[in-house]
C-alpha cells in the first residue's frame, strides 16, 4: 500500500470515472486500465521483493508476543525464588533473564531473523530448561517446609543436587551467547549448523534432568517404569 501503488490506482480510477462521465472516452479508459493494472502489478512484484522484510516483521511481532508471556512467567518465578531466601536461585535466574535478552537482541538483526530461527527455537529449549531447574529446586524446597528429620534432609539433599547442576548450564548458555554473536558478525552459516548439533546435546541433558525430577516427584511410576523395561 505504498504511494508508488496508490497513486497509479487511484488515478487509474479517477480516469475511469472521467471516462465513464464523458461517455466512454478511449484514451481515458486506456490510461484506468494501464493505472490500475500497473498499480496491482506494482502491489504484488512489491509483495514478493520484500517478503523477507514481511516474513521477519511478522516474525518479530510473534516474538515479542511470546516475549511478553514468557517475561509474566519469569516475573511470577522470581516472586516464589525470593521467598527461599536462597541468593543462588535469584542470581542464577537474573543471569539467565540477562543472557536471554542479550541472545535475542543478536538474533533480531536485520537480515538473521529467519536464518537463525531454528537455532533460536532450540536456545529456548535450552532456557525453558534451565528456568524448569529453577522451578523444581523451589518446588524441593517447597516440600522440605513441610518435613521434618531425615525425609526433610533428603528432600534438601535434592534441592542441592538440583542447584549443583544450575552454574554449568548457565555456563553453557553463555557460550551458546557468545558464539552465536560472533557468528552472526560474521554471518558463519557452517558455525550456525555447528551450534545446532550442540543445542540437540544440550536438550538430551535436559531431558534427562527433566525424566530425573519426574522420578523425584512420583518414584512409583518410576518403579513400575524401571520394572516394564
Amino acid at each position: 500500500m505504498a504511494p508508488s501503488v496508490m497513486i497509479p490506482i487511484l488515478g487509474g480510477a479517477l480516469a475511469g470515472c472521467l471516462s465513464w462521465g464523458l461517455g466512454g472516452i478511449p484514451a481515458l479508459t486506456t490510461v484506468a486500465a494501464i493505472g490500475v493494472v500497473g498499480g496491482l502489478g506494482w502491489m504484488v512484484a512489491r509483495t514478493f521483493l520484500n517478503v523477507n522484510e514481511v516474513t521477519e516483521a511478522a516474525l518479530a511481532a510473534q516474538l515479542e508476543q511470546r516475549a511478553r508471556v514468557e517475561n509474566a512467567e519469569l516475573d511470577r518465578l522470581a516472586a516464589q525464588l525470593r521467598s527461599d531466601r536462597d541468593h543462588r536461585t535469584q542470581d542464577c535466574l537474573t543471569l539467565l533473564r540477562s543472557l536471554r535478552a542479550e541472545f535475542e537482541e543478536v538474533a533480531q538483526q536485520p537480515g538473521f531473523a529467519i536464518r537463525s530461527a531454528q537455532v533460536r527455537e532450540q536456545v529456548g529449549h535450552v532456557f525453558e530448561a534451565a528456568t524448569d531447574q529453577l522451578r523444581n529446586s523451589f518446588r524441593l524446597w517447597e516440600r522440605a517446609e513441610s518435613l521434618s528429620g531425615e525425609t526433610r534432609d533428603r528432600v534438601l539433599a535434592e534441592r542441592e543436587a538440583e542447584i549443583a547442576e544450575l552454574p554449568p548450564t548457565v555456563e553453557r548458555i553463555q557460550k551458546i551467547v557468545e558464539q552465536f554473536r560472533s557468528l552472526v558478525r560474521t554471518e558463519n552459516q557452517v558455525g550456525l549448523a555447528e551450534m545446532q548439533a550442540e543445542l540437540e546435546a544440550n536438550l538430551r541433558v535436559a531431558q534427562r534432568t527433566e525424566e530425573r525430577m519426574r522420578e523425584i516427584e512420583n518414584p512409583s511410576a518410576a518403579h513400575e517404569a524401571f520394572i516394564r523395561e
